[in-house]
């Protein structure tokens, strides 16, 4: 893979896994949940993990593990090496992802607005 098609693989799924918690009802978008809602609580876990897998693929693209399967998964070298990052890179990178979840949290944010009762507005 070149270093652009690991950046678009990176947007790409920072983009879906920062909206997934905001779009579906399930736990993780796999279990099904005894109450039709997720609490809010809920889908701010999924966002803060999502943002953990993200980085973690960052970080496994960094390294330039993607040459084989086994080096992705930790089994086998990797042959790239980690730049120092501050504080900054971090900041910027929870805000971007911010920025990414906004299309999936207006969505959820009209989705729950649209089924309430007309005499409760």
């Amino acid at each position: 893979m070149t270093s652009t098609t690991d950046v678009l693989v990176l947007i790409l799924a920072g983009f879906v896994f920062a909206n997934l918690p905001w779009l579906n009802e399930r736990l993780f978008t796999v279990i099904r949940l005894g109450s039709a809602d997720k609490p809010f609580l809920v889908r701010l876990l999924e966002w803060v993990l999502g943002f953990g897998v993200t980085m973690l693929l960052a970080w496994r693209l960094e390294l330039g593990c993607l040459t084989s399967p086994a080096a992705f998964i930790g089994l086998a070298d990797c042959p790239g090496d980690i730049h120092p990052k501050g504080w900054e890179f971090y900041s910027i990178t929870l805000v971007l992802y911010g920025v990414f979840a906004l299309p999936g949290f207006i969505y959820f944010v009209e989705r729950r607005r649209n089924r309430r009762p007309a005499a409760a507005q």
